[in-house]
């Protein structure tokens, strides 16, 4: 049995990523900037793994520029939108031993960021429902 996940799954944990990410609206921050940041980050993570298992391919590697590049080698991506994410690639950089250092995300990072991933999980959304519904 594989362990691997399919793309509907890579959906659903997008989904779930993206909400646990989120502050409810009026409600107290419970979660630091940083859990929000890596939150936040998986979700990225889960939906552009979703469009991309969805057309079996997969990413050279999972840091925000690698997901943008496997993002664009399936479709286009608006040039604002991969911009607004890859500006916050370098709050954390954890894949680097001599380069390794993490820093507290803004509040309104956090927002920018959060508004910026929950458009491509619209996209990934669209992108499967439109796929299952052709072949179908």
């Amino acid at each position: 049995m594989s362990s691997a996940l399919t793309w509907p799954e890579w959906l659903e944990h997008g989904d779930k990523y993206l909400k646990s990410g989120t502050p409810k609206e009026g409600g107290k921050v419970k979660l630091l900037p940083t859990i929000r940041y890596n939150l936040l980050s998986m979700s990225l993570e889960s939906y552009v793994m979703a469009i991309l298992d969805f057309h079996d391919n997969l990413p050279d590697n999972h840091t925000f520029t690698d997901l943008m590049d496997g993002l664009e080698r399936v479709m286009p991506v608006d040039a604002g939108l991969r911009e607004r994410i890859l500006k916050y690639e370098n709050i954390q950089s954890i894949c680097s031993l001599e380069k390794f250092h993490i820093k507290d995300p803004t509040n309104e990072e956090l927002v920018e960021l959060r508004e910026a991933i929950a458009e491509i999980g619209e996209i990934a959304h669209q992108v499967c429902d439109k796929k299952t519904a052709a072949k179908v």
